[in-house]
């Protein structure tokens, strides 16, 4: 993937700015704070039953036996375009409509008074979208279920014991260090590959490299040289992997997973491939680390988590596996489009350098207690990720009937709020504490 800010004039002055101030620039590790709702935005109400209309009711592109929209959603340029199509149905359709790819049933909302009066009818353990592709492969190489996977009961078990090292913000502020260590070389990196005109040619993957260096960093106190001339074809292939994975998945989620596995498809060929791969790194440095702190279980993350909440060897696997995937890629994609906004807005750049020189003088090592003198650096983040999230929608599988606004859902049919068809919206309804937590921090970009 080519980086979209590759050109950016005015971004690499930015950069050369923030190396000039002796340090790398510090990322967000706390949690954002929340205000309360502005309380003139009004709430979607639930509609009482008797009023409802059936799901059949619902509007929505031309759904064909088998196919459903995914035709035209092909035609529309395929799922890498879907945001746009999404985007799309929702000025045509209104803020909840109904679409189907082959099997795949969902309900798409777009403005967050629905999603948040649907949250509040959810159960302790809501259930989340089903990823088939992902079981299938648990399934056929025997592995274990992870945090993305999980459901109920076993999802709470495994998450509450990863949270108390990965999710409190007290524990996150001692791994300054690490951070710190792994943006320094990469701030070094960068420097090494702008031409004479500022210009890099390639950020996305050197943004992967970094998150990459930084997980592992943290989970297994090991550092596989990504960001060094010389780097290890073990870490390359782990990367590659999860790209062939994400690609490959998409595919069999609109297609009967069932049918390609049966078919020994190309497709389900290079998924199971991809998993083999990003498996076996994992388990590798698992286990050097478990070895490693055989008689001092505490001093290690992985070992003590391990130790002191009774999980299963496949259960560390599996939670483990999903964790580093996601954090390499969730985390390069977020800090791209946060650059690339940066580099289309000069006065943001400006008002931003202008907070980080004054919090941080010159040689000063960042922290994480930093963030608190730091209300535009967080604006800008924030803003960010709500002109161009991470993911274009989240998602949720009803796990019983529900009235939401004029329609009755079934229970099982999949609803996908999708974020990005919400910018339309007046400013109230998407600083309802969805998109952007806190209406005190000042908004750096609009397009409006």
């Amino acid at each position: 993937m080519r980086s979209p800010i590759s050109k950016s004039h005015p971004m690499a002055t930015f950069l050369q700015q923030l190396r000039s101030l002796g340090q790398p620039p510090r990322p967000v590790t706390s949690t954002a704070c929340t205000t309360p709702r502005p309380g003139e935005v009004p709430l979607c109400p639930l509609t009482a039953r008797g009023e409802a209309q059936k799901e059949s009711a619902l509007p929505g592109p031309t759904n064909w036996p088998l196919l459903g929209s995914l035709l035209e959603i092909l035609w529309k340029g395929g799922l890498k375009k879907q945001h746009y199509t999404l985007a799309e149905y929702h000025k045509k359709y209104g803020k909840i409509f109904r679409m189907k790819l082959g099997s795949f049933d969902s309900v798409h909302l777009g403005s967050p008074s629905l999603l948040e009066a649907l949250y509040r009818t959810e159960s302790a353990y809501p259930q989340r979208l089903e990823i088939r592709p992902w079981k299938a492969y648990r399934d056929y190489r025997k592995e274990g279920y992870g945090l993305l996977i999980l459901e109920g009961e076993d999802w709470q078990r495994v998450r509450s014991a990863f949270q108390k090292k990965l999710m409190k913000p007290v524990e996150i502020m001692k791994l300054d260090n690490k951070i710190n260590e792994v943006l320094a070389d990469f701030m070094g990196r960068l420097d090494e590959l702008c031409d004479e005109r500022g210009h890099i040619e390639d950020l996305y993957s050197e943004l992967n490299k970094w998150s990459f260096e930084s997980i592992c960093l943290v989970l297994y106190e090991n550092r596989f040289g990504l960001l060094q001339k010389n780097t290890e074809e073990e870490a390359l292939n782990f990367i590659m992997a999860i790209k062939t994975m994400m690609s490959t998945f998409g595919r069999m989620m609109v297609t009967p997973v069932k049918l390609h596995k049966s078919l020994n498809t190309r497709v389900w060929q290079d998924h199971t491939l991809a998993w083999d791969t990003i498996f076996k790194s994992v388990k590798s440095s698992i286990n050097s680390q478990l070895e490693k702190y055989s008689q001092t279980p505490s001093a290690d993350f992985l070992c003590d988590i391990y130790h002191h909440n009774r999980l299963s060897k496949k259960e560390l696997y599996a939670a483990v596996t999903e964790l580093q995937l996601a954090a390499v890629e969730t985390t390069a994609n977020s800090l791209m489009w946060a650059l690339y906004n940066l580099s289309r807005h000069p006065q943001v750049q400006q008002k931003l350098l202008e907070e980080i020189q004054r919090v941080f003088p010159a040689n000063q090592m960042p922290q994480a207690k930093d963030l608190r003198n730091m209300p535009y650096l967080k604006a800008c983040l924030k803003e960010s990720m709500r002109l161009t999230p991470t993911v274009p929608f989240t998602t949720r599988t009803l796990d019983k009937e529900t009235v939401l606004g004029e329609y009755t859902l079934p229970k099982g049919i999949v609803r996908r709020y999708n974020i990005v068809a919400t910018d339309n919206e007046p400013v109230e309804m998407l600083h309802l504490g969805i998109l952007v937590p806190s209406r005190e921090l000042p908004i750096a970009f609009y397009r409006r």
